[in-house]
């Protein structure tokens, strides 16, 4: 009896991590080798857009997205957070822009994750909970893995808490954002949660303002270069 309940158990919160899954946005933010070498997300003249979840019948496809999307059909094994591949794809698009080695080698790498892998080997996932912040792991079966997050994702490195901090007041905002910084001069963008770029500007001053008047209420991502991104929230 007690076996049954734990199953019963573990079945529960299985079926709720893929509810997770499929209900989020996914925001690519690093990859890690089997030997532990970690390449943040590259920044690009793009946002990063969303990586998402469908359900096909009983079973699944993933969509990875950088520049390119590689998309990874699975099932999963009853009772396991295992994935068993049965198809992929990735598209062919070339990147252009700032950062271009980078950004390709990222993009390449993020397509090899999930095209190199043999029809019905097995993938595996974590997915876990800090507040609002989920964070998804993949792992191939080499044990390379790719981490997503469910918050717009500026890369890694723009989220390092390294970087210098910076005042912005008020939040929640109406109209006018203040902020204070130590330097002028610095690109300033602002993304919405899906990692859209909504406003960019240069700071013109170690204190200045951003009008955000016309912004929809909702919750953004202000980056400054070389300063820690933070969140604020929009009346």
């Amino acid at each position: 009896m007690k076996k049954a309940l734990l199953l019963l158990f573990i079945g529960g919160l299985l079926n709720a991590q893929i509810s997770d899954l499929l209900s989020n946005n996914w925001y690519i933010s690093k990859m890690v080798t089997s030997a532990g070498v970690t390449t943040n997300t590259p920044v690009m003249d793009m946002s990063v857009p969303a990586s998402t979840f469908t359900s096909a019948g009983s079973s699944y496809v993933f969509t990875s997205r950088y520049y390119n999307q590689a998309s990874f059909a699975f099932g999963i094994m009853p009772g396991t957070t295992n994935m068993i591949k049965t198809a992929q794809s990735c598209t062919l698009l070339f990147y252009n822009g700032g950062n271009a080695t980078a950004v390709r080698n990222y993009d390449q790498k993020n397509c090899d994750f999930y095209i190199n892998g043999a029809y019905a080997s097995v993938y595996s996932y974590v997915l876990t909970t800090t507040g609002t912040l989920k964070t998804l792991a993949i792992t191939d079966p080499s044990g390379n893995k790719i981490y997503y997050n469910n918050t717009a994702n500026l890369g890694t490195s723009d989220l390092d808490l390294n970087k210098k901090s910076f005042e912005i007041y008020p939040n929640p905002v109406n109209d006018v954002l203040n902020i204070n910084i130590a330097e002028k001069n610095v690109p300033v963008k602002i993304f919405d949660i899906s990692g859209k770029i909504v406003l960019q500007t240069v700071s013109s001053d170690k204190n200045f303002k951003i009008d955000v008047s016309s912004l929809p209420t909702g919750q953004y991502i202000l980056n400054i270069e070389n300063y820690t991104a933070t969140k604020f929230s929009k009346n």
